[in-house]
């Protein structure tokens, strides 16, 4: 994944990162709390995502019939996420820019394949591999 910080307010903050061609708006937690990140490209950096409204599978699959694979913005580091599911325990979702893990777990292998809706309340960056 080619990632790139442009600007960074510091931990905690609003930065900005080109995933690709793409701008997204996140909150930092990459740079250490004292010393805001460099800007330019991160090789040890991965995306999670944190929402406040617990969707159940139905909905959340519901919700994506059209099958697309993006970050919808709404504001700031709010997003609306549509993907797809490649992977469960944990369930991991393919938004076409980044993979994520989702915070809701299941063993339900049959929700392998299924695109799904899901909100996004804070985008974050964080150090991983």
């Amino acid at each position: 994944m080619d990632l790139r910080l442009e600007t960074t307010g510091g931990f905690g903050r609003q930065a900005e990162v080109w995933v690709g061609g793409t701008l997204l708006r996140v909150m930092d937690q990459y740079s250490a709390p004292a010393r805001p990140a460099t800007p330019g490209v991160l090789d040890d950096a991965a995306f999670t995502y944190h929402s406040d409204e617990r969707v159940s599978w139905e909905q959340a699959a519901a919700g994506n019939r059209a099958k697309r694979r993006l970050l919808d913005p709404v504001r700031s580091w709010r997003y609306v996420g549509y993907g797809r599911v490649v992977g469960i325990m944990p369930v991991v979702i393919d938004f076409g820019l980044v993979a994520m893990e989702d915070a809701n777990w299941t063993n339900d292998e049959t929700l392998i394949g299924k695109f799904v809706r899901v909100p996004i309340d804070r985008l974050t960056l964080v150090r991983g591999t």
